[in-house]
Protein backbone atom coordinates (compact mmCIF):
# COMPACT_ATOMS: atom_id res chain seq x y z
CA UNK A 1 0.00 0.00 0.00
CA UNK A 2 0.94 3.25 -1.28
CA UNK A 3 2.17 5.78 1.84
CA UNK A 4 -0.43 8.80 1.53
CA UNK A 5 0.50 12.03 0.89
CA UNK A 6 0.57 14.72 3.37
CA UNK A 7 -1.19 17.75 3.19
CA UNK A 8 0.87 20.69 3.97
CA UNK A 9 -1.61 23.05 6.06
CA UNK A 10 -2.99 20.00 7.45
CA UNK A 11 0.20 18.67 8.92
CA UNK A 12 1.69 22.21 9.66
CA UNK A 13 -1.42 23.10 11.78
CA UNK A 14 -1.16 19.34 13.70
CA UNK A 15 2.69 19.46 14.29
CA UNK A 16 2.25 23.29 15.73
CA UNK A 17 -1.08 21.97 17.71
CA UNK A 18 1.42 18.65 18.85
CA UNK A 19 3.87 21.40 20.11
CA UNK A 20 1.75 23.32 21.75
CA UNK A 21 0.25 20.55 24.01
CA UNK A 22 3.45 19.26 24.52
CA UNK A 23 4.85 22.74 25.52
CA UNK A 24 1.79 22.92 28.26
CA UNK A 25 2.38 20.01 29.66
CA UNK A 26 5.90 20.01 29.92
CA UNK A 27 5.06 23.67 31.79
CA UNK A 28 2.44 21.80 34.28
CA UNK A 29 4.57 19.34 35.28
CA UNK A 30 7.88 21.27 35.53
CA UNK A 31 9.27 20.36 38.94
CA UNK A 32 10.21 23.04 42.02
CA UNK A 33 7.19 25.44 39.87
CA UNK A 34 4.12 25.90 41.90
CA UNK A 35 0.97 24.04 41.21
CA UNK A 36 -1.80 25.52 39.03
CA UNK A 37 -4.18 26.60 40.96
CA UNK A 38 -2.09 25.61 43.77
CA UNK A 39 -3.67 21.79 42.91
CA UNK A 40 -0.72 19.06 43.17
CA UNK A 41 -2.70 17.11 40.82
CA UNK A 42 -1.91 19.45 38.01
CA UNK A 43 1.76 19.48 38.78
CA UNK A 44 2.80 15.86 39.59
CA UNK A 45 4.24 13.25 37.23
CA UNK A 46 5.69 9.45 37.96
CA UNK A 47 8.72 10.57 36.02
CA UNK A 48 10.06 12.90 38.80
CA UNK A 49 8.06 12.26 41.87
CA UNK A 50 6.87 9.13 41.61
CA UNK A 51 10.59 7.90 40.74
CA UNK A 52 13.28 10.19 40.94
CA UNK A 53 13.12 12.10 44.01
CA UNK A 54 12.25 8.59 45.75
CA UNK A 55 14.83 6.54 44.50
CA UNK A 56 17.50 9.39 44.10
CA UNK A 57 16.75 12.32 46.64
CA UNK A 58 14.85 11.21 49.32
CA UNK A 59 18.25 9.18 49.88
CA UNK A 60 19.21 12.12 51.52
CA UNK A 61 17.56 15.01 53.91
CA UNK A 62 18.02 18.53 52.93
CA UNK A 63 20.24 19.00 56.23
CA UNK A 64 22.77 16.11 54.41
CA UNK A 65 21.55 13.63 56.81
CA UNK A 66 21.63 9.92 55.21
CA UNK A 67 18.17 8.62 55.25
CA UNK A 68 18.73 4.86 55.31
CA UNK A 69 15.03 4.13 55.51
CA UNK A 70 14.71 5.46 52.01
CA UNK A 71 17.71 3.74 50.86
CA UNK A 72 16.32 0.14 52.56
CA UNK A 73 13.28 0.60 50.84
CA UNK A 74 14.43 1.66 46.98
CA UNK A 75 17.75 -0.15 46.47
CA UNK A 76 19.00 -3.24 46.06
CA UNK A 77 22.57 -2.25 46.47
CA UNK A 78 23.14 -0.23 49.56
CA UNK A 79 27.10 0.20 49.23
CA UNK A 80 25.96 1.54 45.38
CA UNK A 81 23.33 4.34 47.05
CA UNK A 82 25.79 5.11 49.82
CA UNK A 83 28.75 5.54 47.54
CA UNK A 84 26.58 7.54 45.44
CA UNK A 85 26.02 10.23 47.94
CA UNK A 86 29.78 10.84 47.73
CA UNK A 87 31.24 10.29 44.61
CA UNK A 88 29.66 10.65 40.82
CA UNK A 89 28.24 7.51 39.15
CA UNK A 90 25.48 5.82 37.19
CA UNK A 91 23.29 2.97 38.89
CA UNK A 92 21.62 0.57 36.99
CA UNK A 93 17.72 0.05 37.64
CA UNK A 94 16.75 -3.35 38.67
CA UNK A 95 20.21 -4.39 39.40
CA UNK A 96 21.26 -1.72 42.18
CA UNK A 97 17.90 0.08 42.79
CA UNK A 98 13.68 -1.25 42.30
CA UNK A 99 12.02 -0.51 39.26
CA UNK A 100 8.54 -1.13 38.73
CA UNK A 101 9.00 -0.56 34.34
CA UNK A 102 9.56 -2.58 31.73
CA UNK A 103 12.87 -2.76 29.56
CA UNK A 104 12.43 0.31 27.35
CA UNK A 105 11.44 2.43 29.86
CA UNK A 106 14.14 1.20 32.15
CA UNK A 107 16.67 2.47 28.90
CA UNK A 108 15.07 5.71 28.65
CA UNK A 109 15.61 6.36 32.12
CA UNK A 110 19.21 4.74 32.49
CA UNK A 111 20.14 7.10 29.81
CA UNK A 112 18.37 10.57 31.53
CA UNK A 113 19.52 9.67 34.69
CA UNK A 114 23.02 8.63 34.21
CA UNK A 115 23.22 11.89 31.83
CA UNK A 116 21.93 14.26 34.48
CA UNK A 117 24.23 12.84 37.00
CA UNK A 118 27.39 13.41 35.06
CA UNK A 119 26.25 16.66 33.86
CA UNK A 120 25.85 17.97 37.46
CA UNK A 121 27.55 16.38 40.02
CA UNK A 122 31.43 16.50 40.28
CA UNK A 123 34.03 13.56 41.05
CA UNK A 124 33.38 14.00 44.93
CA UNK A 125 31.12 15.89 47.47
CA UNK A 126 29.28 15.47 50.40
CA UNK A 127 25.90 14.36 51.56
CA UNK A 128 24.69 17.79 52.40
CA UNK A 129 25.65 19.29 48.83
CA UNK A 130 24.61 15.42 47.47
CA UNK A 131 20.54 16.95 47.70
CA UNK A 132 21.34 20.30 46.30
CA UNK A 133 23.15 18.13 42.97
CA UNK A 134 20.59 15.62 42.96
CA UNK A 135 17.72 18.49 42.75
CA UNK A 136 18.98 20.52 39.70
CA UNK A 137 19.98 16.63 38.42
CA UNK A 138 16.76 16.34 38.79
CA UNK A 139 15.05 18.93 36.09
CA UNK A 140 17.70 17.66 33.50
CA UNK A 141 16.26 14.10 34.07
CA UNK A 142 12.95 16.01 33.13
CA UNK A 143 13.98 17.79 30.56
CA UNK A 144 15.37 14.76 29.18
CA UNK A 145 12.43 12.65 29.46
CA UNK A 146 10.06 15.49 28.59
CA UNK A 147 12.30 15.70 25.13
CA UNK A 148 11.43 11.29 24.32
CA UNK A 149 7.50 12.15 24.96
CA UNK A 150 7.19 14.82 22.94
CA UNK A 151 8.97 13.21 20.49
CA UNK A 152 6.77 10.31 20.63
CA UNK A 153 3.90 12.37 20.44
CA UNK A 154 4.63 14.12 17.24
CA UNK A 155 5.53 10.71 16.26
CA UNK A 156 1.97 9.43 17.09
CA UNK A 157 0.46 12.51 15.14
CA UNK A 158 2.21 11.80 12.19
CA UNK A 159 1.20 8.15 11.90
CA UNK A 160 -2.32 9.18 13.29
CA UNK A 161 -2.37 11.26 10.40
CA UNK A 162 -1.13 8.85 7.95
CA UNK A 163 -4.11 6.31 9.23
CA UNK A 164 -6.68 9.22 8.22
CA UNK A 165 -5.72 8.81 4.99
CA UNK A 166 -6.27 4.98 4.87
CA UNK A 167 -9.33 5.07 6.92
CA UNK A 168 -10.72 7.66 4.65
CA UNK A 169 -11.20 9.63 7.66
CA UNK A 170 -10.86 13.41 8.74
CA UNK A 171 -7.49 14.52 10.18
CA UNK A 172 -9.41 16.81 12.11
CA UNK A 173 -9.63 13.64 14.56
CA UNK A 174 -6.42 13.98 15.53
CA UNK A 175 -7.35 17.77 16.90
CA UNK A 176 -9.29 16.29 19.16
CA UNK A 177 -6.92 13.74 20.19
CA UNK A 178 -4.67 16.70 20.74
CA UNK A 179 -7.53 18.94 23.03
CA UNK A 180 -8.24 16.27 25.39
CA UNK A 181 -7.84 16.97 28.46
CA UNK A 182 -6.43 13.72 29.75
CA UNK A 183 -3.47 14.21 26.06
CA UNK A 184 -2.57 17.77 28.05
CA UNK A 185 -2.04 16.78 31.80
CA UNK A 186 -1.04 13.05 30.91
CA UNK A 187 1.67 13.40 27.91
CA UNK A 188 4.50 14.83 30.47
CA UNK A 189 3.51 12.41 33.43
CA UNK A 190 4.28 8.63 32.58
CA UNK A 191 5.34 6.67 29.16
CA UNK A 192 2.33 5.67 27.95
CA UNK A 193 2.71 8.13 24.95
CA UNK A 194 5.24 6.01 23.71
CA UNK A 195 3.62 2.67 24.12
CA UNK A 196 1.21 4.87 21.99
CA UNK A 197 3.46 5.36 19.97
CA UNK A 198 4.53 2.04 19.09
CA UNK A 199 0.41 0.70 18.72
CA UNK A 200 -0.51 3.11 16.07
CA UNK A 201 2.93 2.52 14.07
CA UNK A 202 2.59 -1.08 14.39
CA UNK A 203 -1.03 -0.74 13.08
CA UNK A 204 0.16 0.96 10.56
CA UNK A 205 2.63 -1.54 9.11
CA UNK A 206 0.27 -4.34 9.53
CA UNK A 207 -2.39 -2.30 6.90
CA UNK A 208 0.49 -2.11 4.73
CA UNK A 209 0.97 -5.69 5.15
CA UNK A 210 5.11 -5.25 6.61
CA UNK A 211 4.68 -8.09 9.14
CA UNK A 212 7.88 -7.81 10.19
CA UNK A 213 8.01 -4.30 11.11
CA UNK A 214 5.05 -4.40 12.25
CA UNK A 215 5.78 -7.21 14.65
CA UNK A 216 9.19 -5.20 16.08
CA UNK A 217 6.46 -2.13 16.83
CA UNK A 218 4.12 -3.98 18.62
CA UNK A 219 6.80 -6.11 20.34
CA UNK A 220 8.33 -2.61 21.05
CA UNK A 221 4.96 -1.21 22.63
CA UNK A 222 4.99 -4.61 24.91
CA UNK A 223 8.39 -3.63 26.23
CA UNK A 224 7.19 -0.41 27.00
CA UNK A 225 4.04 -1.39 28.49
CA UNK A 226 2.58 -5.11 29.01
CA UNK A 227 -0.83 -3.92 27.86
CA UNK A 228 -0.75 -4.08 24.28
CA UNK A 229 -0.05 -8.16 24.11
CA UNK A 230 -3.91 -9.07 24.17
CA UNK A 231 -3.29 -7.49 20.53
CA UNK A 232 0.17 -9.06 19.60
CA UNK A 233 -1.96 -12.81 21.10
CA UNK A 234 -4.81 -11.95 18.71
CA UNK A 235 -3.23 -11.17 15.62
CA UNK A 236 0.04 -13.65 15.98
CA UNK A 237 -3.20 -16.47 16.54
CA UNK A 238 -4.90 -14.98 13.46
CA UNK A 239 -1.95 -15.15 11.16
CA UNK A 240 -0.68 -18.47 12.37
CA UNK A 241 -4.43 -19.80 12.13
CA UNK A 242 -4.57 -18.73 8.59
CA UNK A 243 -1.30 -20.25 7.71
CA UNK A 244 -2.82 -23.86 7.92
CA UNK A 245 -5.17 -23.06 5.51
CA UNK A 246 -3.54 -20.87 3.00
CA UNK A 247 0.27 -21.11 2.54
CA UNK A 248 0.53 -17.00 1.72
CA UNK A 249 0.19 -16.28 4.95
CA UNK A 250 2.79 -18.43 6.30
CA UNK A 251 5.66 -15.70 5.73
CA UNK A 252 3.19 -13.15 7.14
CA UNK A 253 3.15 -15.55 10.43
CA UNK A 254 7.22 -15.46 10.39
CA UNK A 255 8.15 -12.51 9.98
CA UNK A 256 5.46 -10.61 12.47
CA UNK A 257 6.47 -13.69 14.95
CA UNK A 258 9.97 -12.86 14.88
CA UNK A 259 9.13 -9.26 14.94
CA UNK A 260 7.63 -9.98 18.48
CA UNK A 261 10.26 -11.85 19.82
CA UNK A 262 13.25 -9.37 18.90
CA UNK A 263 11.67 -6.58 20.83
CA UNK A 264 9.56 -8.37 23.01
CA UNK A 265 11.22 -11.19 24.34
CA UNK A 266 14.80 -10.10 23.99
CA UNK A 267 14.36 -7.07 26.16
CA UNK A 268 12.53 -9.51 29.25
CA UNK A 269 14.98 -11.83 28.75
CA UNK A 270 17.89 -9.12 29.14
CA UNK A 271 16.19 -7.38 31.89
CA UNK A 272 16.28 -11.17 33.74
CA UNK A 273 19.82 -12.16 33.02
CA UNK A 274 20.99 -8.09 34.59
CA UNK A 275 18.90 -9.04 37.72
CA UNK A 276 16.89 -11.98 38.48
CA UNK A 277 16.34 -9.90 42.16
CA UNK A 278 15.07 -7.22 39.92
CA UNK A 279 13.23 -9.10 37.34
CA UNK A 280 11.33 -10.73 40.55
CA UNK A 281 10.33 -7.60 42.13
CA UNK A 282 9.15 -6.33 38.47
CA UNK A 283 6.51 -9.10 38.44
CA UNK A 284 5.75 -9.07 42.60
CA UNK A 285 5.24 -5.23 42.07
CA UNK A 286 2.56 -5.87 39.38
CA UNK A 287 1.36 -8.78 40.52
CA UNK A 288 0.63 -7.27 43.74
CA UNK A 289 -0.72 -3.91 42.92
CA UNK A 290 -4.15 -2.67 44.43
CA UNK A 291 -7.30 -2.11 42.58
CA UNK A 292 -6.38 1.42 41.03
CA UNK A 293 -9.28 2.89 39.51
CA UNK A 294 -10.82 -0.54 38.34
CA UNK A 295 -13.94 -1.00 37.52
CA UNK A 296 -14.63 -4.15 40.07
CA UNK A 297 -14.55 -1.71 42.88
CA UNK A 298 -18.40 -1.15 42.64
CA UNK A 299 -18.62 -4.85 43.09
CA UNK A 300 -16.13 -5.47 45.69
CA UNK A 301 -15.97 -1.83 47.54
CA UNK A 302 -12.60 -2.74 48.68
CA UNK A 303 -9.22 -2.11 46.56
CA UNK A 304 -7.44 -5.00 48.29
CA UNK A 305 -10.15 -7.53 47.50
CA UNK A 306 -8.46 -10.12 45.80
CA UNK A 307 -11.45 -10.90 43.69
CA UNK A 308 -10.85 -7.70 41.97
CA UNK A 309 -7.28 -9.55 40.25
CA UNK A 310 -9.82 -12.91 39.79
CA UNK A 311 -12.56 -10.87 38.23
CA UNK A 312 -9.61 -9.09 36.30
CA UNK A 313 -8.11 -12.16 34.98
CA UNK A 314 -11.55 -13.94 34.11
CA UNK A 315 -12.78 -10.94 32.05
CA UNK A 316 -9.59 -10.70 30.24
CA UNK A 317 -9.15 -14.13 28.93
CA UNK A 318 -13.14 -13.91 27.95
CA UNK A 319 -12.89 -11.28 26.08
CA UNK A 320 -10.40 -12.64 24.28
CA UNK A 321 -11.72 -15.60 23.71
CA UNK A 322 -14.34 -13.51 22.23
CA UNK A 323 -12.08 -11.71 20.03
CA UNK A 324 -10.50 -14.74 18.34
CA UNK A 325 -13.06 -16.08 16.64
CA UNK A 326 -13.15 -12.39 14.68
CA UNK A 327 -12.75 -12.37 11.19
CA UNK A 328 -9.54 -10.64 10.37
CA UNK A 329 -9.60 -9.11 6.83
CA UNK A 330 -5.74 -8.09 6.30
CA UNK A 331 -7.39 -5.41 3.52
CA UNK A 332 -9.72 -4.20 5.80
CA UNK A 333 -8.25 -1.21 7.87
CA UNK A 334 -11.05 -0.47 9.66
CA UNK A 335 -11.39 -4.10 11.18
CA UNK A 336 -7.70 -4.15 12.40
CA UNK A 337 -7.90 -0.38 13.82
CA UNK A 338 -11.25 -1.57 15.66
CA UNK A 339 -9.32 -5.04 16.78
CA UNK A 340 -6.48 -3.08 18.50
CA UNK A 341 -8.95 -0.75 20.44
CA UNK A 342 -10.97 -3.00 21.66
CA UNK A 343 -7.68 -5.18 22.66
CA UNK A 344 -6.93 -1.86 24.39
CA UNK A 345 -9.73 -1.30 26.24
CA UNK A 346 -10.34 -4.92 27.18
CA UNK A 347 -6.15 -4.60 28.74
CA UNK A 348 -7.10 -1.61 30.85
CA UNK A 349 -11.04 -1.00 31.89
CA UNK A 350 -10.85 -4.93 32.43
CA UNK A 351 -7.96 -4.56 34.09
CA UNK A 352 -7.35 -4.77 38.13
CA UNK A 353 -5.51 -1.50 37.33
CA UNK A 354 -6.64 1.06 35.08
CA UNK A 355 -3.86 4.50 35.96
CA UNK A 356 -5.40 7.59 34.13
CA UNK A 357 -2.44 8.37 31.72
CA UNK A 358 -2.88 4.23 30.34
CA UNK A 359 -6.03 6.56 28.56
CA UNK A 360 -3.45 8.11 26.07
CA UNK A 361 -3.39 4.40 24.62
CA UNK A 362 -7.11 4.35 23.95
CA UNK A 363 -7.73 7.94 22.85
CA UNK A 364 -5.28 7.66 20.04
CA UNK A 365 -6.63 5.08 18.31
CA UNK A 366 -10.18 5.52 19.49
CA UNK A 367 -10.64 9.33 17.89
CA UNK A 368 -9.62 7.33 14.57
CA UNK A 369 -12.27 4.84 15.04
CA UNK A 370 -15.62 5.80 16.49
CA UNK A 371 -18.82 7.04 14.86
CA UNK A 372 -19.53 10.30 16.61
CA UNK A 373 -22.00 9.24 18.66
CA UNK A 374 -19.44 6.65 20.60
CA UNK A 375 -16.71 10.07 19.91
CA UNK A 376 -19.18 12.07 22.31
CA UNK A 377 -19.17 9.65 25.08
CA UNK A 378 -15.48 9.07 24.41
CA UNK A 379 -15.09 12.84 25.23
CA UNK A 380 -16.86 12.52 28.60
CA UNK A 381 -15.06 9.31 29.76
CA UNK A 382 -11.64 11.50 28.60
CA UNK A 383 -12.69 14.90 30.75
CA UNK A 384 -13.83 11.95 33.94
CA UNK A 385 -10.17 10.51 33.40
CA UNK A 386 -9.05 14.20 33.74
CA UNK A 387 -10.45 14.68 36.79
CA UNK A 388 -9.37 11.32 38.30
CA UNK A 389 -5.39 13.47 39.22
CA UNK A 390 -7.33 16.97 39.30
CA UNK A 391 -9.17 15.46 42.24
CA UNK A 392 -6.95 13.03 43.70
CA UNK A 393 -4.68 15.52 46.11
CA UNK A 394 -8.18 17.57 46.54
CA UNK A 395 -10.71 14.32 47.94
CA UNK A 396 -11.15 15.95 51.15
CA UNK A 397 -11.99 19.46 49.71
CA UNK A 398 -14.34 17.97 46.97
CA UNK A 399 -16.25 15.93 49.44
CA UNK A 400 -16.95 18.66 51.22
CA UNK A 401 -18.11 20.67 48.15
CA UNK A 402 -20.51 17.28 47.41
CA UNK A 403 -21.90 17.30 50.80
CA UNK A 404 -22.53 20.70 51.08
CA UNK A 405 -23.80 21.56 47.71
CA UNK A 406 -25.27 18.26 46.51
CA UNK A 407 -26.29 16.77 49.70
CA UNK A 408 -24.40 14.00 49.57
CA UNK A 409 -23.55 11.49 52.83
CA UNK A 410 -19.97 10.87 52.52
CA UNK A 411 -17.35 11.27 54.94
CA UNK A 412 -15.20 14.21 54.76
CA UNK A 413 -11.67 12.64 55.15
CA UNK A 414 -8.81 12.50 52.59
CA UNK A 415 -9.44 8.97 51.38
CA UNK A 416 -9.38 8.92 47.31
CA UNK A 417 -9.14 5.48 46.93
CA UNK A 418 -12.63 4.53 48.43
CA UNK A 419 -15.58 4.12 46.74
CA UNK A 420 -17.34 6.92 47.95
CA UNK A 421 -14.81 9.50 46.44
CA UNK A 422 -15.28 12.01 44.18
CA UNK A 423 -11.78 10.37 42.49
CA UNK A 424 -14.02 6.92 42.05
CA UNK A 425 -17.21 8.22 41.51
CA UNK A 426 -15.49 10.06 38.16
CA UNK A 427 -13.27 6.96 37.18
CA UNK A 428 -16.66 4.37 37.69
CA UNK A 429 -17.99 6.66 35.11
CA UNK A 430 -15.04 6.23 32.75
CA UNK A 431 -15.16 2.84 33.02
CA UNK A 432 -18.70 2.25 32.52
CA UNK A 433 -18.92 4.14 29.47
CA UNK A 434 -15.52 2.13 28.04
CA UNK A 435 -16.93 -1.16 28.68
CA UNK A 436 -20.29 0.15 26.66
CA UNK A 437 -17.94 1.12 24.09
CA UNK A 438 -16.00 -2.15 24.08
CA UNK A 439 -19.31 -4.36 24.05
CA UNK A 440 -20.59 -2.00 21.22
CA UNK A 441 -17.13 -2.03 19.26
CA UNK A 442 -17.13 -6.06 19.62
CA UNK A 443 -21.00 -6.66 18.69
CA UNK A 444 -19.82 -5.06 15.81
CA UNK A 445 -16.35 -6.74 14.61
CA UNK A 446 -16.89 -9.66 11.82
CA UNK A 447 -17.52 -13.18 13.11
CA UNK A 448 -15.78 -16.07 11.59
CA UNK A 449 -18.57 -18.47 10.68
Amino acid sequence: MKIPQFNSKAFAFILTLALFVSATSFYLHMPEKPALLSNPGFSYSDIVYGLYNPIFLNIVSSNGLINNAAISEKWFNKEVALKLVRSRLCPIPYKDYKFEYPPIVAVFWYASTCLSIMSVFPESYSPIEYYELAKKAGEIHYYVQSLILIISLITTTIYMYRLTKILNTSWKRIVLFALLPSTIIYLIYNWDIITAMFTITSLYYLINKRYFESGILLGLSISTKLLPIIYAILVLYDLTQRSFNDKSYIEAMKLFGLGLVVSCLIPYLMMLTLSYEGFAYFIQHHAQWYCENCVYLLITKDIWNPYNRLLGMILVFLVVFILMSVDLDYNNPLALSNLLLASIISSTVLNYVFSPQMMLMITSIAVLTLGLKQAIFLVIADITNFGIITLFFKDAEARLWLMQNLGFNISANFSPWTLDSPVQILASIRNIILVLILIDIIYHLPKSK
